[in-house]
């Protein structure tokens, strides 16, 4: 399938997702780049070759977010009555963010300019964050006069606790790679020119294990959000016990003690 507004590239079990908007510096808010993106990670999803999969912008951000101009205009998203414009959230952006909620395969945001608003919420939607120098982040709802209102009150209590949720989109100011680095929202920060290399080394060490254990994986991993201690390990006996009988662990296995007799 040809996509427009969206950059696919496809190389041992790792797909790269660029968003491609320039002129509305990917703002994830605009129609064709919303259902682009949507239809890409369902195609992704589906796909039993791809194990891994990298999001990232091109040109000078990741993603602005919210179309501001739409919002001054009234249009696309943003038309409509209290009920239309409710119904736009639901079935637009917030159905992007429980698709990316509940992606089967690990994601790795690769950031490589500014994250605002709806895209900081993107960023956030990822397993794991790598920044560029380049990267910034602003939670800028409020600078806006309206709330965080696709997700990001949940997503930043999430990554970096209450209070530091608190003060981001209370704020609305805007922060640099390494604060990022420094309060846990991205795991490294390198320089721009090698984002993608470092991003697809740590794609290549995830792509390695077995699609089957990276996707119960990723499901034990978000079980944590809704269930108690021991009902996740009641989740954890399941599963370990279905893998004990997989070919790929006998397979595992028998490599563990190759290596060890060299």
């Amino acid at each position: 399938m040809t996509y427009q507004t969206v950059k696919l590239t496809k190389k041992n079990k790792i797909v790269t997702i660029s968003l491609n908007d320039p002129k509305t510096r990917n703002a994830i808010t605009d129609p064709l780049l919303l259902e682009e993106v949507k239809a890409v990670l369902r195609e992704i999803q589906d796909d039993p070759e791809v194990s891994v999969c990298i999001l990232t912008g091109k040109g000078q951000g990741f993603s602005s977010g919210g179309n501001v101009k739409d919002m001054r205009d009234k249009t696309k998203m943003f038309a409509g009555n209290h009920l239309e414009l409710q119904n736009n959230y639901r079935n637009g952006i917030h159905s992007l963010s429980k698709l990316l909620y509940s992606f089967e395969i690990p994601l790795i945001a690769a950031v490589n300019g500014a994250a605002a608003g709806a895209g900081f919420d993107l960023a956030l939607l990822c397993d794991l964050r790598i920044g560029s120098e380049k990267a910034s982040f602003c939670s800028s709802f409020l600078n806006l006069a309206v709330i965080p209102g696709d997700g990001a009150a949940w997503l930043l209590r999430k990554t970096v606790g209450p209070q530091r949720a608190a003060e981001l989109i209370l704020t609305g100011r805007t922060i640099n790679a390494h604060e990022a680095l420094e309060m846990g929202l991205l795991l490294k920060v390198v320089p721009h020119k090698n984002l993608m290399e470092n991003a697809l080394e740590l794609a290549t060490l995830i792509a390695e294990k077995s699609r089957e254990t990276l996707v119960v994986t990723k499901r034990l991993l978000r079980s944590t959000d809704s269930l108690g201690y021991e009902d996740h390990l009641n989740l954890c006996s399941a599963n370990q016990a279905m893998f004990h009988h997989a070919p790929e662990h006998q397979q595992a296995v028998e490599r563990f003690f190759e290596k060890k007799k060299h």
